[in-house]
């Protein structure tokens, strides 16, 4: 039976994530899975052994494909290395966005980050959920940070355990909001509404 280091272990922990394993007779295929809440979870990636000896990994490495997986590396040395490349790769931000939906999140957060950083997080077609309050303040609800955390960090955005959102070479601390009804100022709901101070 192949046994997972305690680091990788508490990787996959903090990205929600943990494996699975199903031998045949050929070889023993380890799964790299969303804890969805479900037995056996949502499968992102798997890792299997060559024959000589080598593992090669598979990840959910495009959106849009929902159970595909591509090859990603191949003459890894050990079956921890083959998690690690699907960690890399793996994208199940949809997934995780899917989830947090469905337990009816409220929650929200904010981020001071560069101006150019906010017009291009506020411009994505996916997640929904980022909004441009000005200044390069940006709102993400809970399901838009869910989204971010399912990214692989090679892509050059992903929200990290420590709730940090890095972009292009740079990280910023994300502060949940504790919002009460009415707490909103003028200048948060205009923005919300996409609309400025004195527009018709």
């Amino acid at each position: 039976m192949t046994v997972i280091d305690r680091s990788l272990t508490r990787l996959l922990k903090q990205r929600r994530l943990f494996l699975t394993r199903e031998r045949s007779d050929a070889a023993e295929i380890v799964y790299v899975c969303v804890d969805d809440g479900l037995p056996g979870g949502y499968p992102v990636g798997y890792v299997i052994p060559s024959r000589t000896g080598t593992w090669f990994a598979y990840a959910r490495a495009r959106p849009g494909r929902v159970f595909a997986n591509d090859q990603v590396d191949a003459g890894l040395s050990s079956v921890e290395e083959a998690v690690r490349a699907v960690l890399d790769h793996a994208r199940y931000g949809d997934v995780l966005f899917a989830l947090e939906q469905r337990a009816g999140s409220e929650a929200t957060f904010t981020a001071e980050v560069h101006r150019a950083h906010a017009t291009w997080l506020a411009a994505l077609a996916e997640p929904e959920g980022i909004t441009h309050l000005g200044n390069g303040r940006v709102r993400f609800t809970g399901p838009a940070v869910a989204y971010l955390r399912g990214l692989p960090e090679r892509l050059g955005c992903h929200v990290d355990d420590e709730d940090r959102i890095h972009l292009g070479g740079e990280s910023y601390r994300l502060t949940r909001e504790t919002r009460h009804t009415g707490d909103a100022r003028p200048e948060e709901e205009w923005a919300d509404r996409g609309l400025r101070r004195g527009a018709s």
